[in-house]
């Protein structure tokens, strides 16, 4: 039913979550180390995250900090499995942007519920611009260095859009995908960062080797460039 990634250095848990949760269809993908959970989660597209807090690598609530930041992993629900058991601890989660806390050891009919409950929330609204250009993260760049500072960040970003975009398409014409795959990934981090998602999309697709064609890349690149423009000519009282 759902793809689930567990982020646990502990064998012995990740195994019973599998075991729990595998019988109700669902796949579980683990992950041991802090360090590689972003990467999986790119790879694996899951629905459903269980992180622990201490993990070697990064912690549980720095690799929560980044998901929550990004415009690709920004609403995907993250529960919380510790032996971490205070109040304070929860509190600290719940404010970091975890949707449930679990603690170790639990009951297995718990975590069922809490998995079962992240699974099915109310399906909020969105727009098609919501994912070429994340509005919110403008508007809170704008705040933080300035509206002139944040166009002229902007503008940068519309000359690197339109640079990598040309660099992979040529390669993928010269048959150099190394070079495409390389170019892909830079461009991707840089459209996570302004919550531009189809165009990150797009790039994930030629980054992993499944996509040997620019035209879905070049296509994303001019929505999202004509985003930007818009976005930076806004009147002031829209932005």
């Amino acid at each position: 039913m759902a793809r689930i990634v567990i982020v646990d250095d502990d064998e012995l848990v990740c195994a019973i979550v599998a075991r729990t949760l595998t019988p109700l269809g669902h796949v579980v993908l683990p992950v041991r180390d802090g360090e590689d959970a972003l990467d999986s989660l790119w790879e694996s597209n899951p629905d459903l995250v269980i992180l622990d807090c201490a993990l070697p690598g990064k912690t549980g609530l720095a690799i929560l900090g980044e998901m929550r930041t990004s415009a690709m992993f920004r609403g995907l629900p993250v529960l919380i499995l510790t032996a971490r058991r205070s109040d304070w601890h929860v509190k600290v989660a719940l404010e970091a942007g975890a949707n449930a806390y679990v603690r170790k050891p639990f009951e297995p009919a718990d975590l069922i519920a809490q998995v079962t409950a992240l699974l099915s929330p109310p399906a909020p609204a969105s727009t098609v611009a919501d994912t070429l250009l994340d509005c919110d993260r403008l508007a809170d760049l704008r705040g933080a260095v300035g509206i002139d500072d944040a166009n002229r960040l902007l503008e940068m970003m519309l000359r690197d859009i339109a640079t990598r975009t040309e660099a992979i398409s040529g390669a993928l014409l010269q048959g150099d995908f190394a070079r495409a795959e390389r170019e892909a990934h830079a461009l991707r981090g840089a459209s996570n960062g302004i919550g531009a998602l189809d165009l990150a999309l797009a790039c994930l697709t030629i980054e992993r080797g499944e996509s040997r064609s620019s035209e879905l890349l070049e296509g994303c690149a001019l929505r999202t460039i004509a985003a930007i423009e818009q976005a930076r000519t806004a009147p002031a009282a829209l932005r």
